[in-house]
């Protein structure tokens, strides 16, 4: 502050260091501000630090997140694949089992190849890709499908009776629930009828089709029935006369009578009419294309004994009781055998003792077996004729011998002999003591070879 002469009394301030006072000041607020900033960015740095741990904690557990989802996804798809391998094992046996009861066809195919090969006749409908094997399962190539179609492929081996048993293993689900896999019976060599399920992942369809030309035509009896069907499922369909019924899993869940009510049947049935297949389907919206199930196996059967062709004849014992047969060379007892399996153009005028008259003339092979009822050495086999019933008997042929040194429960033999017209044959032994046959091991078969 100044006087009123402007003097300035010693020690006032002169405001000469205005300057400097500013500087000090802007100094410190620099000073303040960089040290608000530093730590800032020493935050910021802290941050950051804990930001790139926790990144990659983060990114660690997606990864391993990762890797058990792919292991999840491979350990499931290997659970489906073993699924579907023991269900095709399974179908594979029931097959034979059929087989072997009826006498008829006992077909399998786990299509353990990388082609479907030439046993099927196949049928394609719409621009769609070929079928092909991978992985051991029947699928459309997902390459080259334009539009909506099918291939349908008949098994050339057919069934033995109008009654079949059919039956797939269903593979990989694709997108299963927008198209259909078809399971195939009662068909006509050249698809142009047949009767079919649609096997959709929640449906499943029964109905009746044709094919004419390069199309085939599906027309379903009823409404779906809703079912659930995974990969590794058994689908079969089992056609007994005009009647159908579909399973899963050995349980019912479609049927339906075609012609009930009087109605004229729309699918035929007769010998013409025994081939069986499956097919895979490829669906196009207009946006997105769809595939159905791949097929991880196929199986058919007869369900009842086919027609007896040919000439010959099975006898055998089924009764597990032993027949009393005297030591020496003879024919049967009395009384031995019990059944008659399938015979055609013989007669027999005496079951029990194994008598076979013939009716054709010509080459026949014929086997003999008894299970006997304690062990015995040196046994064997004989075969004997006579020129009409009643007349006088001969041996005809003999087997090889038992061991003389190793006993044995079981003896055998088969032999090829030219047979007249109106004689008869009939099964004998050869005993070195008193034993016994018993049932159901001991038979007399045989067939004629020449035609």
């Amino acid at each position: 502050m100044t006087s009123p002469d402007r003097a300035v009394p010693s020690g006032a301030y002169t405001g000469g260091s205005i300057r400097n006072l500013q500087k000090v000041t802007w100094d410190s607020a620099r000073a303040q501000i960089l040290s608000s900033v530093t730590e800032s960015f020493a935050g910021v740095t802290a941050i950051g630090s804990n930001l790139n741990s926790v990144t990659k904690l983060a990114l660690n557990a997606a990864t391993d997140a990762q890797s058990g989802a792919s292991q999840a996804q491979a350990s499931a798809v290997a659970v489906q694949n073993t699924t579907a391998q023991n269900a095709a094992d399974l179908v594979e046996l029931v097959a034979v089992q059929s087989g072997q009861t009826t006498g008829g066809t006992a077909f399998s195919d786990a299509f353990s190849r990388t082609a479907l090969g030439l046993d099927y006749t196949t049928f394609k409908t719409g621009p769609v890709a070929d079928l092909v094997v991978i992985d051991g399962q029947v699928q459309l190539n997902r390459v080259g499908d334009r539009n909506t179609g099918d291939v349908v492929a008949l098994s050339k081996t057919v069934t033995g009776s109008d009654d079949q048993r059919v039956s797939v293993v269903v593979g990989r689900m694709q997108e299963a629930y927008n198209a259909a896999a078809r399971i195939v019976v009662r068909s006509a060599t050249d698809l142009s009828t047949f009767v079919y399920a649609h096997v959709y992942r929640d449906s499943i369809h029964l109905g009746w089709g044709t094919r004419s030309g390069n199309t085939t035509v599906y027309n379903n009896w009823r409404p779906p029935v809703s079912t659930a069907v995974n990969t590794g499922d058994t689908v079969t369909i089992e056609a007994v006369g005009h009647t159908y019924k579909v399973l899963v899993n050995g349980a019912t869940v479609a049927g339906y009578t075609d012609g009930g009510q009087g109605n004229p049947p729309q699918s035929p049935v007769g010998a013409n009419n025994r081939s069986f297949g499956f097919g895979c389907q490829y669906y196009w919206n207009g946006l997105f294309g769809y595939f159905s199930f791949a097929m991880n196996a196929l199986a058919a059967a007869d369900l009842s004994s086919p027609p007896i062709v040919g000439t010959g004849w099975s006898l055998y014992r089924l009764n597990s009781t032993a027949v009393a047969q005297p030591a020496g060379e003879a024919r049967l007892a009395a009384n031995t055998f019990d059944t008659i399996g399938p015979a055609k153009n013989i007669a027999v005028p005496d079951l029990g003792r194994g008598q076979v008259q013939i009716e054709k003339s010509g080459w026949y092979a014929i086997t003999a077996a008894y299970t006997l009822s304690s062990s015995i050495t040196g046994a064997r086999v004989g075969l004997w004729t006579a020129p009409a019933p009643g007349g006088t008997w001969s041996l005809s042929r003999v087997g090889a011998r038992t061991a003389d040194d190793t006993a044995t429960k079981s003896v055998g033999s088969s032999f090829t002999v030219f047979l007249q017209q109106g004689s008869v044959v009939a099964p004998g032994y050869n005993l070195s003591r008193n034993n016994g046959f018993i049932g159901p091991e001991s038979y007399f078969d045989g067939a004629l070879l020449s035609y």
